[in-house]
């Protein structure tokens, strides 16, 4: 037979356990800073393509504007995480003989699943060999984001910068 002493340890242990809930997760930081040529590609296949993958990034070697897109990679933990993207910056440089601004549509959500709105957006004004960004504030809650810009003639499409954040299994 129990005595006191062993039923109140057993007592409160089973309680305990059945008392512990599933710990809070652990919040993730993400900050991808990437060249253009890693995320960005030209919306225009073969040989009316006139984007140029350099070093410093995508070019529009051509004579016309041409639209590209971005997309960026999330890391999710399926079931468990809740991802939000905080902010995009892409980042412009003009190569042209004369100032220009760049157009940017941000497009968050997946196709088929959940969409956001929509965000346009122009760079400031560029001088010739100068640069500027467009940077796209959140949050946002979705799966899958992307921008697509409308690059002109001479303009690099550079850099591209997103920050998110996600739940950690614990």
């Amino acid at each position: 037979m129990m005595n006191i002493k062993q039923a109140a340890i057993l007592t409160t242990a089973v309680g305990l356990v059945l008392g512990m809930s599933a710990p809070a997760h652990a919040e993730l930081g993400f900050y991808v800073s990437s060249n253009a040529v890693d995320k960005c590609q030209a919306f225009t296949p073969g040989i009316s393509n006139t984007i140029r993958n350099r070093v410093v990034g995508a070019e529009n070697s051509g004579t016309a504007t041409i639209a590209v897109a971005c997309v960026f990679e999330l890391q999710e933990v399926y079931g468990a995480a809740t991802v939000i993207t905080d902010d995009i910056t892409v980042s412009f440089r003009n190569n042209g003989t004369t100032p220009t601004t760049v157009t940017c549509t941000l497009l968050p959500g997946t196709l088929g699943a959940s969409l956001g709105v929509a965000v346009t957006q122009t760079t400031g004004s560029m001088p010739v060999g100068g640069g500027a960004s467009t940077t796209f504030t959140g949050p946002w809650s979705v799966y899958g984001i992307g921008v697509n810009c409308s690059l002109p003639p001479a303009v690099i499409l550079n850099h591209t910068v997103i920050r998110y954040r996600n739940d950690e299994i614990p």
